[in-house]
């Protein structure tokens, strides 16, 4: 077997492994980097490979920085088979769909701004953005002023990838050759999420390699992930590496306490940024379930993302995934059958705009989870220096992210170009993330300690996968490995 890494390697967006393997060549993971517009713009043209080599791509799951690059290798010359779940195919319908959407946008966007400046005989700056703006730039600072800015992939591309998904099911072995065989198993990340079996016929006999995604932990809504097999190499996530996760009684809590300080200021927003997948339906769910067991006034909830929308649509399509009891609560919610919360999903640009407007009190849902394009942005833009606002934070946020930004307490910060003073309350609620945390993946790995040969760890900020590898050197396993990217491992 070998192996190389071309992203998430230090960091938790960018997600793609090169397996070669039984005569193949597999990709684990196409996702797009996230962050800072200027650094992430190139690093998702560079795949670090050829593209028309690839045979096949497994699929874990549908975030954005696991499928996002997918439309962008088959623009490249793939026209291999996409193996994945049945949900996640759909997930990834919406999500590539938006982010195409929303890169055409940002394109056309910095374009126009571009030939302004050059009618007007100046040098081409960074594009700016004004409160109203449909969406945020996120393909970096201008390119020299003759080229015009392109987005990664169009909507064409989209479709174009969408073919080549090849669904499989939980627990059934598939083959990719004669001497490649895979089976996926359910990882309770978000819907449809996976952990990868594959096992591979080699001079020496069968090996196996295993593959976390991202793996999940016990939470409403989800089955709870199977636990892993021991391969004889494993690559896992290490994102909260280092962290614990607070019970999750005590997130509930937390978010009630903010929906109080809403109630009490009787004005004002309490928005919360969330990934539309995943999270978006764990958020109405936790609303739901406080709504049902408190007395007083009923408070407006509105969903201000389309993907959201779809997405919830999409779960609730998908019952296999779910507990009886998680699916009829998400029922009442979309049905608006829940007495004391008020449930809506915006359908218009028009209709988001007017929320900023609002005097409140209103719980506003948007995406993006890690505030660094959407309309969330728009909301904070209106909000972010009101002492009537707050933002709760309900999942990790990558270094360079906006999120990341306010979670660290920056008392200023850049939205659409313009500086904002940082008057809103920042809560973070780390207790809904989807990721298994310290001692989740602990518990997960050292019982395989004996049976693996080499662990990697990747999909990890430094400070997280660095702390885990030390610990789980010391818990039993032979060998550690933190790759950096581009890193090429004969296993």
């Amino acid at each position: 077997m070998e192996l190389a890494f071309h992203g998430a390697t230090g960091g938790t967006t960018g997600s793609c492994h090169l397996l070669r393997a039984g005569g193949r060549t597999i990709l684990l993971e196409c996702g797009l980097f996230q962050g800072r517009r200027a650094s992430t713009y190139g690093r998702n043209l560079r795949f670090g490979f050829e593209p028309r080599e690839i045979d096949a791509v497994i699929l874990s799951h549908a975030h954005i920085d696991h499928s996002g690059r997918l439309p962008l290798l088959v623009q490249r010359g793939f026209d291999g088979p996409i193996y994945a779940t049945a949900a996640t195919r759909d997930l990834c319908d919406a999500m590539l769909r938006d982010s195409a959407n929303i890169q055409l946008k940002d394109a056309e966007f910095l374009n126009r701004q571009r030939l302004l400046e050059r009618v007007r005989g100046r040098r081409p700056q960074r594009a700016r953005w004004r409160r109203g703006d449909d969406d945020p730039p996120s393909l970096g600072p201008s390119n020299p002023a003759k080229r015009e800015i392109l987005p990664l992939y169009l909507e064409e591309d989209v479709r174009a990838t969408l073919k080549l998904f090849r669904v499989r099911e939980c627990g059934a072995w598939f083959t990719l050759g004669p001497r490649l065989r895979v089976r996926l198993h359910d990882a309770g990340h978000i819907l449809g999420s996976t952990w990868v079996e594959l096992e591979s016929t080699e001079r020496a006999g069968v090996r196996r390699l295993v593959f976390t995604g991202d793996y999940g932990r016990a939470q409403p809504i989800l089955r709870d992930p199977t636990p892993l097999a021991a391969g004889d190499v494993m690559i896992a996530e290490s994102t909260y590496g280092a962290r614990s996760h607070p019970p999750t009684d005590d997130t509930d809590a937390q978010l009630g306490a903010a929906v109080e300080r809403l109630l009490q200021r009787g004005r004002g927003k309490l928005l919360i940024p969330a990934f539309a997948v995943g999270r978006t339906q764990h958020v109405l769910h936790a609303l739901e379930a406080l709504f049902e067991r408190r007395r007083g006034p009923a408070l407006r909830v509105v969903v201000d993302s389309p993907l959201a929308k779809r997405a919830t649509e999409i779960v609730a399509a998908h019952a296999e995934c779910f507990d009886e009891e998680a699916l009829a609560r998400l029922a009442r919610v979309q049905s608006g059958a829940s007495k004391r919360l008020h449930v809506s999903f915006t359908e218009t640009v028009d209709d988001s705009k007017m929320l900023n407007r609002d005097e409140g009190p209103v719980i506003i849902v948007s995406a993006s989870g890690m505030m660094e394009s959407g309309r969330i942005l728009h909301h904070l833009a209106w909000s972010v220096s009101s002492p009537d606002t707050e933002i709760a934070i309900v999942g990790y946020q990558a270094r360079g992210t906006l999120g990341r930004r306010l979670v660290d307490g920056e008392k200023e910060v850049n939205i659409l170009g313009h500086r904002y003073a940082v008057r809103a309350r920042v809560t973070t609620l780390n207790g809904f993330s989807a990721h298994a945390d310290r001692e989740g993946l602990m518990n997960a790995l050292v019982p395989l300690a004996s049976q693996v040969e080499t662990l990697f760890l990747v999909h990890g900020d430094n400070d997280q996968r660095l702390p885990l590898a030390r610990a789980l050197r010391s818990a039993g396993f032979v060998r550690v490995e933190c790759p950096v990217n581009a890193a090429t491992w004969n296993v």
